[in-house]
């Protein structure tokens, strides 16, 4: 395999990452929004679209692996090494989950609006999809949104549809009241249980305290200066300090939090602040604003700025980075990290052993980059070619050695 050259800045254009929210769910509904068809999942078990090699340049790590094309057409979301995105089948979205190795588990279908979707935990920790719909509504009236659980991995109907409590107002299942004012900040906010979809914890049983966030079953909310963690029985599972320099009233989870690692961001209104474990309180890192992982190497990658680290487990610091403007981390894996330059609209790509700046793709290839967004722990990787998004799956291409 070719060895990595040092990499100064690779021209990508315009790289801005999709979102899916289900605060986007039925924002523009009318009662003429076209009717779905297959709302229930159907299985599918069957390999996905398998890509060329010559139709895309991948990180020579991943150049011997499988690539399939599910169609989505915005980063999905990844949980136990299941995939679930979406892509547009004309009148309708078409959500499938597929597994890391390439095989698509099942198929459902939602309309054009309800791109909002989220990965939890339910019972005994079983992987859950939780997807939006709109409910039938009496003429002239708009539709109400509606969430139903599914099991990830087998499609089987776990709870719903349940009417949203409101828009989602954090991460995970937390949604608030709709709020009195158009531009409003929304009333108070309910997390919702991936288990039964019913309300696990209320902000006006908080007593003043707010929340934050829900991730794989967990509620993380405030308590005065206290930053704290509930279980699915409502049990406290951690607390800790506020981490100094973030007002309670400020605080917030940022980014999509990586469930192989439960690493997040809380920060205040700078988009700034602390990485925390939510599984235990633990503290990996100050001034941060963004954090991945590279399972390969067990090295924990954190962006404030313009300054990028690597860190030991124990927090060590491995090597810094320093840029010549802020960067937007991407994802981390394969002993590589990657993150943008919104400025220049270029990729930098960086060791995570050393912090060195390197060029993951083989020079003489021709074809559109595939730059990764997210990975699982076994380093199937979900990555961006153009507009679309492809699978690089943990499936080894036994016509690797023979390609001209």
């Amino acid at each position: 395999m070719r060895r990595r050259a040092v990499l100064a800045g690779l021209p990508l254009g315009v790289l801005g990452l999709a979102a899916c929210g289900p605060e986007q769910d039925g924002a523009d509904a009318s009662p003429s929004v076209p009717p779905v068809e297959q709302i229930e999942p159907v299985q599918v078990g069957e390999r996905a679209e398998v890509v060329a090699y010559t139709e895309l340049r991948l990180p020579l790590e991943m150049t011997p692996m499988v690539v399939v094309d599910p169609g989505w057409i915005a980063v999905p979301r990844q949980l136990d090494g299941i995939f679930l995105g979406y892509r547009e089948e004309g009148t309708h979205l078409r959500f499938l989950a597929v597994d890391q190795d390439g095989t698509v588990l099942w198929r459902a279908d939602r309309p054009l609006g309800c791109t909002g979707f989220v990965l939890t935990r339910g019972a005994e920790d079983a992987p859950v999809a939780v997807l939006a719909d709109l409910a039938e509504a009496a003429a002239e009236e708009p539709p109400a949104t509606t969430l139903t659980g599914y099991d990830l991995r087998t499609a089987e109907l776990l709870w719903g549809p349940i009417e949203a409590p409101g828009p989602q107002a954090a991460p995970g299942l937390v949604h608030a009241a709709a709020a009195a004012e158009p531009e409003g900040e929304g009333g108070p906010r309910t997390a919702l249980s991936g288990a039964t979809g019913e309300p696990l914890l209320r902000e006006e049983d908080l007593a003043g305290g707010r929340i934050l966030g829900e991730h794989l079953g967990t509620v993380v909310h405030l308590a005065g200066d206290e930053l704290r963690a509930s279980g699915a029985d409502g049990e406290e599972l951690w607390s800790i300090p506020l981490p100094a320099g973030i007002e309670p009233a400020r605080a917030q989870l940022l980014g999509t939090i990586d469930p192989t690692t439960s690493f997040a961001v809380v920060a205040g209104e700078d988009s700034r602040g602390a990485v925390v474990d939510l599984a235990d309180g633990r503290v990996i890192a100050r001034d941060a604003s963004a954090v991945a992982r590279d399972h390969v190497l067990e090295t924990t990658v954190v962006v404030s700025g313009t300054t990028v680290r690597g860190l030991e487990d124990d927090g060590t610091e491995k090597w810094t980075h320093e840029d010549s403007e802020p960067l937007q981390l991407l994802c981390a894996g394969e002993r590589l990290a990657y993150a943008v330059r919104p400025e220049e609209g270029t990729l930098v790509v960086l060791d995570t052993n050393r912090g060195i700046m390197v060029q993951p793709y083989d020079v003489d290839q021709e074809g559109p980059l595939a730059v990764p967004q997210l990975f699982s722990a076994d380093t199937a990787a979900a990555v961006r070619v153009e507009e679309r998004y492809l699978l690089v799956t943990t499936e080894f291409d036994e016509e690797y050695g023979q390609r001209g």
